[in-house]
């Protein structure tokens, strides 16, 4: 029981952070910090998940289906942020093309 307790914390803990990461902005150094606690929490879960799994019981099944459930709903909070990240990075990368297509025009 204490493992499921504990992974029920840490459920609620990749909610909030995604949450975090959600509103924080890209180049901010704590959307950074954030990335890197989301992967060890990330790892935790699939451990606490693995250990779980060796001691699995029939009755444990809407449990798992859950877990399930709950994996797929972070994995696609996930890949929203980190695709709205990449346009970001797209968009200011083609930013600092412009500006600087502008500046050698206005060297000339």
């Amino acid at each position: 029981m204490q493992n499921f307790q504990a992974l029920e914390e840490l459920n609620q803990a990749l909610e909030l952070l995604l949450a975090k990461l959600d509103k924080e902005p890209a180049e901010s150094e704590l959307a950074d910090e954030l990335v890197s606690e989301l992967q060890v929490l990330v790892g935790k879960r699939q451990l606490l998940l693995n250990d779980l799994l060796a001691a699995i019981k029939l009755e444990d099944k809407t449990m798992w289906l859950k877990q399930l459930e709950l994996t797929q709903r972070f994995e696609q909070q996930a890949k929203v942020i980190m695709r709205h990240r990449q346009e970001l990075m797209h968009l200011s990368s083609k930013s600092k093309r412009q500006i600087n297509f502008y500046k050698s025009i206005g060297a000339k």
